[in-house]
C-alpha cells in the first residue's frame, strides 16, 4: 500500500472516532435531559376527637328445657318479658331487630365410676337475640343500668356492652384525608428546604392506617395499613395517616 492511501486511511479513521466521541456526547446530554427528577416520600398525620353518634347494643334469653318443646317455649316467653322491658325503657318497634330463635342440644359432661369422662345429652337449650339501635345514647346507657339489676331476678336475660359508633365514617374521612394531605406538604417542603430543592408536583399517594381510638389512648401507630376501631367508648380520637410521593427539582 503506497504512502498517499495510508495517510488517507488514517484520516478516515481518525474522523470516525472523533464522529463515535461527538455522537456519545450528544446522546449522553439527552438522556440526561430525559431522565425523571429525584423524588421524597413523605407521611402526612391528621386526628381529631369525635363523639360517637349512635349505639348498638346485643340483648336476649338463653335458657334451658327439658325438651325441645319446653325450651322453646320458655325462650318466647322470655323473649315477651324483654321485650316490654325494653318498650318501658322507651324503645320502640323500629329501634329493636330480633333475630331467630334457635334451639340446641344441651349436653353435659360426667365422670363414670372409674374416673373417666363422658358427655351426654342433658334437654336443651333456646337462645334468642334482640339488637337495640339507637341515637339516644344516654338511653341506652339507662337501660343498661336497669337490665342488669332485672337479671339479679332473671337469669335468662343475656346481654352485651353497647357498642358506640360513628354514622357518618365517609365525611370524616374526606376530612382527615385532606388535613393529613396538607401536613404530608408541609413536611415535603421541610425536607426540601435541608435539601436545598424545591417540592414538585404528587406523584402519588395512598391512604395508611385509619384508626378509631378511646379518647384517652397512648395507641400512636401511624403503620401503612390497617386499622382500629374502638366501639366501646363514646368519646374517641380518630386518627389517618396518608403517604405521598412527590417529585423534587
Amino acid at each position: 500500500m503506497s504512502e498517499q492511501h495510508k495517510s488517507a486511511w488514517w484520516a478516515l479513521g481518525a474522523l470516525l472516532a472523533v464522529g463515535m466521541v461527538a455522537a456519545a456526547f450528544v446522546l449522553g446530554t439527552q438522556f440526561k435531559n430525559f431522565r425523571q427528577p429525584g423524588t421524597i416520600t413523605v407521611k402526612g398525620l391528621a386526628e381529631a376527637p369525635y363523639q360517637a353518634d349512635v349505639a348498638q347494643w346485643e340483648v336476649g334469653v338463653s335458657i334451658w328445657g327439658a325438651d325441645y318443646g319446653i325450651a322453646m317455649n320458655a325462650a318466647k316467653a322470655e323473649t315477651d318479658k324483654l321485650q316490654a322491658f325494653l318498650n318501658r325503657q322507651g324503645f320502640m318497634a323500629a329501634d329493636i331487630s330480633v333475630n331467630p330463635l334457635r334451639v340446641n342440644e344441651h349436653r353435659e359432661e360426667y365422670r363414670d365410676d372409674e374416673g373417666r369422662y363422658h358427655t351426654r345429652r342433658n334437654g336443651f337449650v333456646a337462645t334468642q337475640a334482640l339488637i337495640v339501635n339507637s341515637r339516644d345514647l344516654p338511653r341506652i346507657q339507662q337501660a343498661l343500668a336497669e337490665l342488669q339489676n332485672l337479671k339479679a331476678q332473671n337469669d335468662a336475660f343475656t346481654f352485651e356492652q353497647p357498642q358506640y359508633l360513628l354514622s357518618n365514617l365517609e365525611n370524616i374521612k374526606r376530612d382527615l384525608i385532606a388535613k393529613a394531605t396538607a401536613d404530608a406538604q408541609v413536611r415535603a417542603e421541610e425536607f426540601a428546604k435541608t435539601g436545598k430543592v424545591k417540592v414538585g408536583m404528587m406523584r402519588s399517594a395512598s391512604q395508611g392506617a385509619f384508626n378509631i381510638l378511646a379518647a384517652n389512648s397512648s395507641d400512636n401507630d401511624d403503620v401503612d395499613y390497617g386499622g382500629t376501631y374502638d366501639k366501646r367508648t363514646v368519646d374517641k380520637q380518630v386518627r389517618l395517616v396518608v403517604t405521598i410521593e412527590y417529585g423534587i427539582d
